[in-house]
C-alpha cells in the first residue's frame, strides 16, 4: 500500500462516486482526476515513471481507459496534472506570509511544515523532487518554475527585512537548493523520518547568514572553451565522452546506445562490451565526472596554507574545470537528475570527498551536526551552479567562486573573515586559535584519553568511563560534544548505545572490503590531520621537547612478501603501543590521579610512493 494525498493506493477505486443524476459531469471528472493522480503517485513509487503504464493507472484508480483519454491525452499529461496539483497544495502553506518581519521570525516553522508534509507523503515528495526530471522537460518545467518562484519570493522577503536586506541574491537560490538537495537525498534513501529534525537544523544554519562586509566581485576570466574532443586512450572513455556530448543535445530518455556508438565511432558490439546498457553508462559517466571534479578540488585545497584559502582554491578549480568542459558541467549539474534516484545517489557518492572536505573544515562551534552542514553546503552550491549554468552557460561558472566561498565560510568564520577569504585575501589565524573542528577539540586532554580508548573499538559509556578514569557525567558530556563535532560516532544495538572513533583501527580484512574511493577519502582526512598535528606541535614548541622521540623517513625497496612483512612489523608495534596505554591507565588508577600525564601523537605510516619523477626521492 502506498500513501498518497488522494488516499491510500488500495482505496482509490472505492472513491468512485455513486452513479446517479445528482453528480454533475464536472464533479465526476474531478473525482476521476483525483483518483488518477493518486494512482500516478502510487505507481511511480512502486515502478518509477519510466515503467508506469496507462494500464497501471487505470487498474489502480478504477477509471476506465476511455475516461482516462477523455481527461488526458497521454501518461505525461496525467503526470503533469498530478505534479501541478502537488505544487499548488504544498507551496501555498509553506510560503504564505503576512509580512517580511513575520517571515524572519517564522522561518523555522515554515521549513518544518515542508518537512512534515514530505515525511507524511514520501511517495508524493519523491515523485516531485526526483521523478519529475525523469519524465522530461515538460514535467520538470512545472517544478523548476515553482522553484524559481520560491527563490524569488525568498529573495524578496530577505530584501524587505531589516536584518538580511543586504544579503547577495545568490543566497536565496543557495538556500532553496540546500533544502531541496538534503530533502531529496533522504527521500531517495527512504529516510523521510529524519526530515523534521533535518529541517530544524537547516533553518538554524540558514538563519546564521549575514551580508558580506564588502560587495563580492568576480575577477575570474572566462576560460577558453574549445570543442570537446572525443578521442581517448580506450573505447570506454571515448564512449563516455560521446555520451556526455549527446546529453547536451537531447534528454537522457531520448539517448540510445546506438546513438552513443555512432557518435563515438565504434560498433554497438564494442560499446556493449564495455557497458551493459544505458543505465550503466550514465552511472559510469557520473563516476568519471565526479572523480575529475574531486581530482581538481582536493589538490587545490591542500596546496593552500589555511582551510579558508583551500576552500576558495577548491571552488576555483572545480568551477574552472566545469567551465572549460561544458559537457561535463551539463552531466553533473543537469543530466544527472534525468537519471533519477540511481544517478543522484551515484553523484553523491562520487562527490563525497568534497563533502568530507567541508565537514573536516567546519569548527565545532557550528550548532548543527557537521555531516548535515557539509551536505547542505555542497548541495546548495551545486544547485546554485546548476541555476547559473542554465541561465548563463558554462563560461559563467567561475564567476561564482567568491559567492560560493562566502556561502561556505560565513557560517564557519563570520562575515568579516569569510569576506576576506572569498576575496582571495590571505587570512591567518594566530595560534592557539584553530580552524578545524578536530583541532578545536583536541586541545583538551579529555579528548586524547577518550580517543585512545575508542580507537580500539566501540564502547559503552560505563566501560569508557572506567577505562579513562573519569566520572560518567563528564564522559557523557564530552561524548555529546565529540559526536556533534564528527570525530566520534554513536551506534545503537540491543545492548544500548556504543561509541567509536570516526577513525577506528581497521583490520586488513575490513579495509579490503572498502571501495577504493572511500579508502582515498578516509586517507585524505587522516593525512590532513597528521599534517595539522605536526604544524601545531612545531608552532607550540613541543615538537622537539623530548629528545627520545622518533622522527624517521626511511625509503625501502621491497617485494610483495617484504611489504607484508613490513605490515606485520608495524601491526606488532601498534599492538605494543596499545599495551603501553593500558599500563599507563593502570598506573594512574593505582595513583588515584587521572589528571597526570600529557598527550602524545603517534603516526605510523607506510605507503607506495609514485614514480621517482613525481615523488622527488632524494
Amino acid at each position: 500500500m502506498v500513501v498518497t494525498p488522494w488516499g491510500n493506493s488500495e482505496a482509490l477505486r472505492e472513491g468512485m462516486l455513486t452513479p446517479g443524476p445528482s453528480n454533475s459531469s464536472e464533479e465526476v471528472a474531478e473525482n476521476q482526476r483525483q483518483r488518477l493522480f493518486g494512482a500516478v503517485v502510487a505507481s511511480v513509487a512502486e515502478r518509477g515513471y519510466a515503467n508506469t503504464r496507462i494500464a497501471d493507472l487505470v487498474e489502480l484508480s478504477g477509471v476506465s481507459l476511455r475516461s482516462f483519454y477523455d481527461l488526458f491525452p497521454d501518461k505525461q499529461a496525467c503526470f503533469v496534472g498530478a505534479i501541478d496539483a502537488l505544487v499548488r497544495s504544498t507551496i501555498g502553506p509553506v510560503l504564505e506570509s503576512s509580512g517580511p518581519e513575520e517571515w524572519e521570525v517564522d522561518s523555522k516553522r515554515r521549513l518544518g511544515i515542508a518537512a512534515t508534509l514530505a515525511a507524511s507523503q514520501p511517495a508524493a515528495a519523491k515523485m516531485s523532487l526526483v521523478e519529475t526530471y525523469v519524465a522530461g522537460p515538460a514535467v520538470a518545467g512545472v517544478v523548476d518554475e515553482a522553484t524559481v518562484r520560491m527563490e524569488a519570493l525568498v529573495r524578496d522577503r530577505l530584501a524587505g527585512s531589516t536584518r538580511w536586506a543586504d544579503l547577495p541574491s545568490e543566497i536565496g537560490t543557495f538556500a532553496i537548493g540546500a533544502i531541496f538537495e538534503t530533502f531529496r537525498a533522504r527521500l531517495i534513501d527512504n529516510r523521510e523520518s529524519q526530515l523534521p529534525a533535518v529541517a530544524e537544523q537547516l533553518a538554524t544554519l540558514l538563519l546564521r547568514y549575514e551580508a558580506p562586509v564588502r560587495a563580492l566581485r568576480s575577477a575570474a576570466r572566462p576560460p577558453e572553451i574549445r570543442p570537446e574532443q572525443l578521442e581517448a586512450s580506450d573505447h570506454a572513455e571515448r564512449a563516455l565522452r560521446a555520451f556526455e556530448a549527446l546529453l547536451t543535445e537531447q534528454t537522457y530518455a531520448e539517448t540510445t546506445m546506438e546513438q552513443v556508438a555512432k557518435r563515438a565511432g565504434m560498433s554497438a558490439r564494442t560499446l556493449y562490451a564495455n557497458f551493459a546498457g544505458r543505465d550503466e553508462l550514465i552511472l559510469a559517466a557520473i563516476d568519471s565526472a565526479g572523480a575529475q571534479a574531486v581530482a581538481a578540488a582536493l589538490p587545490a585545497y591542500r596546496r593552500q596554507p589555511s582551510p579558508p584559502e583551500g576552500l576558495r582554491a577548491a571552488f576555483a578549480a572545480v568551477l574552472g574545470l566545469l567551465a572549460s568542459r561544458p559537457n561535463l558541467a551539463h552531466l553533473l549539474l543537469l543530466a544527472t537528475y534525468e537519471g533519477g534516484a540511481p544517478a543522484l545517489r551515484r553523484r553523491a557518492e562520487a562527490l563525497r570527498p568534497l563533502q568530507t572536505m567541508l565537514a573536516r573544515t567546519a569548527p565545532a562551534s557550528v550548532p548543527i551536526p557537521r555531516p548535515v552542514l557539509a551536505e547542505a553546503l555542497l548541495g546548495g552550491v551545486l544547485w546554485l551552479a546548476r541555476r547559473r549554468l542554465t541561465e548563463a552557460g558554462a563560461g559563467a561558472l567561475p564567476g561564482l567562486v567568491p559567492i560560493c566561498s562566502y556561502i561556505v565560510l560565513a557560517p564557519m568564520l563570520g562575515p568579516e573573515r569569510a569576506t576576506a577569504a572569498a576575496e582571495g585575501k590571505s587570512y591567518r589565524r594566530q595560534p592557539p586559535e584553530r580552524t578545524g573542528s578536530l583541532r578545536a577539540v583536541v586541545v583538551e586532554s579529555t579528548y586524547e584519553r577518550l580517543s585512545a580508548a575508542l580507537s580500539q573499538g566501540p564502547l559503552g559509556v560505563d566501560e569508557l568511563a572506567k577505562r579513562v578514569l573519569l566520572p560518567r557525567e563528564e564522559v557523557e558530556s564530552q561524548l555529546t560534544r565529540l559526536v556533534e563535532a564528527g570525530v566520534v560516532e554513536s551506534t545503537s544495538d540491543g545492548d544500548g548505545v556504543a561509541y567509536r572513533s570516526s577513525w577506528p583501527v581497521w583490520e586488513t580484512e575490513e579495509w579490503e572490503r572498502v571501495e577504493q574511493a572511500e579508502r582515498e577519502a578516509a586517507s585524505a582526512e587522516i593525512t590532513w590531520a597528521m599534517k595539522e598535528d605536526v604544524e601545531d606541535a612545531v608552532a607550540a614548541g613541543t615538537f622537539d621537547a623530548h629528545p627520545e622521540r622518533f622522527l624517521v623517513r626511511l625509503p625501502l625497496w621491497v617485494d610483495e612478501e617484504g611489504w607484508r612483512e613490513l605490515h606485520d612489523a608495524l601491526a606488532v608495534s601498534l599492538d605494543e603501543c596499545f599495551a603501553v596505554q593500558q599500563r599507563v591507565n593502570q598506573r594512574l588508577e593505582a595513583k588515584g590521579d587521572s589528571t597526570e600525564g600529557f598527550p602524545v601523537r603517534l603516526h605510523l605510516l607506510s605507503f607506495e610512493p609514485g614514480p621517482p619523477e613525481q615523488s622527488h626521492e632524494f
